[in-house]
């Protein structure tokens, strides 16, 4: 990725990583022990929906949270640059 990627969330496992961001909804791409994205505004509705779903498990909306920090915080129309990496 050409951005400076940030680390949003780290999870135990490749699985854990995998499956919250898959229930997010988000386009990802794999990466060295992480899997990495890029937002853009369109993923608002995703990150919302999940932190809005009462079936979400308390990882996933903590992930959402934080993409949804991200993207909140990145100026004008900019695309942040996101990392979720994992220990096994």
């Amino acid at each position: 990725m050409d951005a400076q990627v940030t680390l949003a969330m780290s999870f135990p496992t490749l699985d854990e990583a995998e499956s919250a961001l898959d229930w997010i909804g988000v386009d990802f791409a794999d990466a060295e022990q992480a899997f990495e994205g890029v937002l853009a505004d369109d993923d608002r509705d995703l990150l919302d929906a999940a932190i809005g779903d009462p079936d979400s498990p308390g990882p996933v909306r903590d992930l959402a949270r934080a993409l949804r920090r991200l993207l909140d915080a990145a100026d004008g129309g900019a695309s942040p640059a996101w990392r979720v990496s994992y220990d096994a």
